[in-house]
Formats: structure tokens, C-alpha cells, sequence
């Protein structure tokens, strides 16, 4: 085993500014860091239901989640985060296992990084 290849699973994340400075201007700073604070943590906790419903291989659950997950990562700039998920919904449309579970793992990895920069771009509680 001369040649062993590494994978390496890390992706560049973006973030749209543009539409955190659209909420900064629409909303306000004070109450657009405050929704976008509570967006991270419907996120959060919408990836843990997702986790959850993927164990119990509830699929019309998976698609509901990821549809909701998408929708909340859209209204933040967050493309890349969005879109895996749009993917991880598709899958579990139509139940395709093998499909899905590449596509929970990549949004899992996407949205660690994903709500990481943009928790550190608005530097939300610091």
C-alpha cells in the first residue's frame, strides 16, 4: 500500500452578506442580531430533530425538517447550507438511502461550518 488516498471533507462556506445587510437595514441591527441569533438556533435544533428523525427512518419527517432548515438557511444568506438541504428533502422524497445518508452527512458538515462563520461574521453575543 504505497499510494493511500485521504479525503479530505472540508468545503468553502459563504455567506451572502448582502442579505444580512438587507435585515440589518429592514429591521434594524438590534433586532435583526436577535433574529438571526434565534434563526441559528432553530437551525441548531432543527438538525438535531433531523438526526433524530433519520434514526426512526421517518422520511416524510426528514423532508418536512430539511424543507424547514432550507427555508431558514435561505432567509440568511447561507446558499451552500440551503441548498444540501433542498438535497438531504429530495432524497427522503424519494427514499433513496444511500442518497440520503451522503446527503445528511454533507449538510451536517456544511452547516457546522455554515453556522460557525456566520455566527463569527456577526460576532452575535461577543
Amino acid at each position: 500500500m504505497e499510494h493511500v488516498l485521504e479525503l479530505n471533507f472540508e468545503e468553502p462556506v459563504t455567506v451572502d452578506g448582502d442579505r444580512l445587510v438587507e435585515l440589518c437595514v429592514g429591521m434594524g441591527e438590534v433586532r435583526a442580531e436577535e433574529m438571526i441569533a434565534l434563526s441559528i438556533d432553530n437551525l441548531w435544533r432543527g438538525l438535531e430533530g433531523l438526526k433524530d428523525a433519520y434514526g426512526k427512518q421517518r422520511m416524510d419527517e426528514i423532508s418536512d425538517i430539511s424543507k424547514g432548515l432550507s427555508q431558514i438557511a435561505d432567509n440568511l444568506g447561507l446558499c451552500l447550507f440551503a441548498r444540501v438541504a433542498r438535497d438531504v428533502e429530495a432524497c427522503a422524497d424519494r427514499m433513496d438511502g444511500p442518497a440520503l445518508a451522503g446527503s445528511l452527512c454533507r449538510l451536517l458538515r456544511v452547516a457546522d461550518s455554515s453556522l460557525n462563520s456566520i455566527w463569527d461574521l456577526c460576532d452575535i453575543g461577543g
